[in-house]
């Protein structure tokens, strides 16, 4: 089905892409801004129909208030799949780093991830088939165009996939509040899969027995207890990132 992309960076993301396959672009009569110069001459230049509606319009369409004035249609969203993931590793730059989600379920957690990890310098995003939340308008809207530019990867059993990883020579680091061994102690300047548990019960036990490691984030304050999964997950990204600058 035809998917709905709102917000002024996701909309400007998909329009600068060669592939985007962006049907129309609906603008909202009267919006101002400098940036509707560049939405207006990319979707002539790629042959995307410009059209412009009242606001409520545009409402129903997105199904929230929260687009800024502006949205567009496109193909549904093309996930990749593990064969892809597995042929892209001897091709990644090294170190290779790419980040898994075990389970996310809150649009805004996968959308916020994924911009954090383009951000690090990850080079993909895996996410299970089942049990878990997939590209909606929400999350891309949370994304701010990142799943223009970072490759999501779309998997049958994701502790399996992991598993295929690792034989591929990745190393698995896991996420967990509960252990001791802090993510400031670890060398994290090796070929790295970090994977971020769910909102509510964390890693499976069957993806936890896929990691190498299992780090936690130390909190200076006992009441927190832990970040939820975005934060964590970008919070390790940028140690990763810290470690490596520093090695390079």
């Amino acid at each position: 089905m035809p998917q709905i992309i709102y917000g002024r960076h996701p909309v400007l993301a998909a329009l600068r892409q060669a592939d985007s396959n962006l049907e129309e672009v609906v603008i909202a009569q009267g919006l101002q801004g400098h940036w509707l110069g560049e939405i207006r001459r990319r979707a002539r230049a790629a042959g995307v129909r410009l059209r412009e509606l009242e606001r409520p319009a545009l409402d129903r369409i997105a199904g929230t208030k929260n687009h800024q004035g502006i949205l567009a249609r496109r193909a549904a969203f093309a996930y990749r799949a593990e064969a892809e993931l597995l042929d892209s590793i001897p091709h990644l730059t090294a170190p290779p780093l790419l980040v898994a989600a075990d389970g996310l379920t809150d649009p805004m957690n996968l959308g916020n991830l994924s911009r954090s990890a383009l951000a690090a310098g990850a080079q993909g995003l895996i996410i299970p088939r089942e049990r878990a939340a997939g590209v909606t308008p929400a999350v891309l809207k949370a994304a701010a165009g990142a799943l223009e530019f970072l490759p999501l990867y779309r998997v049958t059993n994701l502790a399996d996939c992991l598993r295929h990883l690792k034989e591929a020579g990745l190393t698995i680091i896991g996420t967990d509040a509960k252990t001791e061994k802090s993510i400031y102690d670890a060398d994290l300047t090796l070929p790295l899969i970090l994977v971020i548990g769910s909102e509510d019960k964390g890693l499976r036990p069957r993806v936890r027995q896929q990691c190498d490691l299992v780090l936690a984030i130390p909190m200076a304050r006992p009441e927190i207890g832990s970040l939820n999964a975005a934060a964590a997950a970008a919070v390790a990204l940028f140690e990763i990132r810290r470690q490596r600058l520093g090695k390079g």
